[in-house]
């Protein structure tokens, strides 16, 4: 099987995310190619403080009255791609750098994927508040993370100048809207995407030695 690599800039609250991670997965499932997926920090909500912000009240302030039906509508799709979202569980939108930090610190520990599979099923379908603490212990804990070692970690301010500079890096670049795919440094899907896209960049691959850049022109681009 051949093997490439996929980095995902991703906020694990970001609904598009995971629905995007989800598809590429259907792809992958399809192909014949093994991924190293490593996933990169990008916050949706950085403005927010650390208690984050009660859900309906945010969605009001930042989308006005169409901001009450927006989790209905991406639950839908999600739906129809069989993961189990829940919005009505959700009452808390947090601020993530926590969150990209424990990604952070879960990596060093080839921890990270498994924590990020944890991380979308906690909020998307049980409504778990990433601003408590205990949360993420929980979470990391269930992923084979010391409990102790990642209290102390994220009591602490290691991973915070990392995470935000990797951010700053992929704003840098162009970067503003999640989910990102990056294939092999050289690739680049925005949005989530069908698997029928990722099966065509996967196609593309054979073009390595050329220099150019796959960009995708659909509605979630």
């Amino acid at each position: 099987m051949n093997k490439i690599k996929i980095d995902i800039v991703s906020d694990l609250v970001c609904p598009w995310c995971y629905i995007g991670q989800k598809r590429l997965n259907d792809a992958l499932a399809q192909s014949d190619y093994e991924a190293e997926i490593s996933w990169k920090p990008f916050q949706l909500h950085p403005e927010l403080e650390k208690e984050g912000m009660e859900k309906n009240a945010f969605l009001f302030k930042k989308f006005g009255q169409q901001g009450a039906n927006m989790f209905d509508q991406i639950k839908s799709v999600a739906d129809s791609e069989s993961l189990a979202m829940n919005p009505e569980k959700i009452t808390n939108i947090p601020n993530t750098v926590d969150v990209h930090r424990l990604m952070w610190f879960a990596k060093k520990q080839h921890k990270d994927l498994k924590l990020a599979n944890s991380l979308f099923e906690a909020y998307f379908t049980a409504g778990k508040d990433f601003s408590n603490p205990e949360t993420l212990l929980d979470l990391a804990e269930a992923c084979g993370l010391s409990r102790m070692e990642t209290e102390a970690f994220l009591a602490s301010e290691e991973g915070r100048t990392e995470v935000l500079a990797e951010e700053k890096m992929y704003r840098e670049a162009g970067i503003q809207a999640v989910p990102t795919f990056i294939i092999n440094d050289k690739y680049m899907i925005q949005g989530a995407q069908t698997p029928a896209v990722f099966l065509d960049a996967f196609k593309q691959l054979v073009l390595e030695n050329q220099d150019q850049t796959f960009q995708c022109t659909g509605d979630n681009c």
